[in-house]
């Protein structure tokens, strides 16, 4: 007989920010259990990261993770940079870069018209569970491409639909260039 561990999701009725709080319990109580060290969060403005830290432990290791500066989302990058000094300052890592599911590819598409590109399946496979479960892997890629994360660790990674957090999951993330060795390890909540 093998032998195995029996873990619980929590599934929410809804997605979306109103799940943030509850979120970041399950992954705290998850990294405190387990001795993870290190939690990735997607944070457009920052504040999701900043709630993060104000009940982690502070023996955690936050990377927020946000959107390219050449964003479509303009306002959230304004107001990622209004919160910039406050993360450097409760010591939180920063990641701003291109976006391991999208990248450059997202210029052949807006140029050519063409969905059809290796990345857009990669994304849209991911939402077939949740936009938060496409985003916990892009920001986990992206924290490792920027030296945050090493792909021989456990991470937990907080993504969303939106703003705020719905989903949260326990992760080995690859650099780009290997992406399909991301491993998704447990997933500790999502939208039902």
């Amino acid at each position: 007989m093998s032998k195995g561990n029996e873990e619980r999701i929590y599934y929410f009725e809804k997605k979306g920010a109103v799940n943030t709080d509850k979120t970041i319990d399950i992954a705290l109580q998850y990294c405190d259990e387990r001795k993870i060290g290190k939690i990735v969060v997607a944070s457009s403005t920052g504040k999701t990261a900043l709630k993060v830290k104000a009940t982690a432990k502070s023996s955690l290791e936050i990377i927020a993770v946000t959107y390219s500066a050449g964003s479509k989302y303009r306002e959230e990058v304004e107001e990622f940079n209004k919160n910039r000094r406050a993360l450097e300052e409760k010591k939180i890592g920063i990641v701003r870069g291109l976006h391991a599911l999208s990248a450059t590819e997202r210029g052949f598409e807006n140029k050519y018209k063409n969905g059809l590109l290796p990345l857009n399946i990669v994304a849209d496979t991911l939402r077939m569970f949740s936009q938060g479960m496409k985003v916990c892997v892009e920001v986990g890629i992206m924290a490792a491409e920027h030296g945050f994360i090493s792909p021989d660790e456990d991470i937990v990674a907080i993504g969303g639909t939106g703003h705020g957090a719905d989903t949260a999951v326990v992760m080995r993330a690859a650099y780009a260039a290997s992406m399909f060795d991301t491993k998704i390890k447990a997933v500790l909540c999502m939208p039902a």
